[in-house]
């Protein structure tokens, strides 16, 4: 009794694009790529990494710590008084 899917080892036929494959061997080749980047410069694939992960704890804290109904004043120099507020989109 046959599934009808192409037994292992065949070729899907002509009417497969190749652009999954494409895309995976691109992919393949950014993974090999950013390895041996990271092998190379640790220090600094360490410190891109240490500052991304920074950054996202940052949003994330400054996110949940903002009340959005607020309204905020800061008050410049010789300016007067800004008002500001953070609305979602």
């Amino acid at each position: 009794m046959t599934t009808g899917y192409p037994a292992a080892g065949r070729s899907p036929g002509p009417n497969v694009a190749p652009d999954g494959i494409v895309r995976a061997s691109f992919a393949f080749l950014a993974v090999i790529a950013f390895g041996v980047l990271v092998a190379a410069y640790p220090l600094v694939s360490l410190g891109v990494l240490a500052a991304g992960v920074a950054l996202a704890v940052l949003t994330r804290s400054l996110a949940r710590h903002v009340d959005r109904e607020a309204v905020g004043r800061v008050s410049l120099p010789g300016l007067g008084a800004v008002e500001y507020r953070f609305t979602r989109s």
